[in-house]
């Protein structure tokens, strides 16, 4: 029985193949960081969204709280008197920042991360809550 010489084949890739690796790897990395940064921003827009939600449950809450109270409405103050409490109440979470704007219409600035949004607040009623919006 004779045997055949092992032959020795030299392992590895060759210095294209490796470049090409690299490209393919490149070009994956640079459109991952793209994708990244668009949902970044679009994470930071619907946070926004939901910053505003929460100023409207806000309102809402003084809203009836102002209207159900002794008093009434009128008594209570009305749009003037839930627009002093909601003015007072900045704080709408950790990572938000709310500036009041300088009137109950104007209702300030919401940020979240790089993102700003100006705040337009509709004038509640006796039959209504006021509506935050964008």
């Amino acid at each position: 029985m004779k045997m055949r010489p092992f032959l020795k084949r030299s392992q590895g890739f060759t210095l294209i193949e490796i470049m090409a690796v690299l490209v393919i790897m490149g070009v994956m990395a640079s459109v991952a960081a793209r994708k990244i940064n668009d949902i970044s921003g679009t994470a930071e827009l619907r946070a926004l969204e939901t910053g505003i939600v929460e100023l409207n449950a806000r309102e809402m809450l003084y809203w009836t709280n102002a209207k159900f109270a002794p008093g009434g409405w009128g008594g209570n103050g009305g749009d003037t008197g839930v627009w002093a409490v909601m003015a007072l109440d900045t704080d709408v979470g950790t990572e938000y920042s709310w500036t009041v704007g300088p009137d109950r219409l104007a209702g300030g600035t919401l940020s979240f991360g790089s993102q700003s949004i100006p705040l337009n607040r509709a004038v509640s009623t006796n039959i209504a809550a006021a509506r935050w919006s964008s």
